[in-house]
């Protein structure tokens, strides 16, 4: 394991003290915890997010509805 200094400032020294109070952890573990999460994220592999692998359909909806959508669903004036 390699070691690695950080010069956090005293509002984050202070606020890595609390959360890991409140989670019941050093502030090793903490900062542990929010390095594997943070490293997670951006190994997220967005292209296969089943949101973006919806198949689009047609649905009869107007072409302009993401225009003027307060149109189509309060009556407003289309600009």
């Amino acid at each position: 394991m390699s070691t690695l200094s950080l010069e956090p400032s005293d509002t984050q020294l202070h606020k890595l003290e609390r959360l890991a109070q409140l989670r019941g952890t050093s502030i090793d573990a903490l900062v542990h915890d929010v390095l594997d999460d943070r490293a997670a994220q951006s190994e997220y592999d967005i292209p296969h997010d089943p949101l973006y692998t919806i198949k689009a359909h047609e649905t009869g909806a107007p072409a302009d509805l993401s225009q003027h959508a307060d149109h189509y669903l309060y009556g407003a004036r289309k600009p």
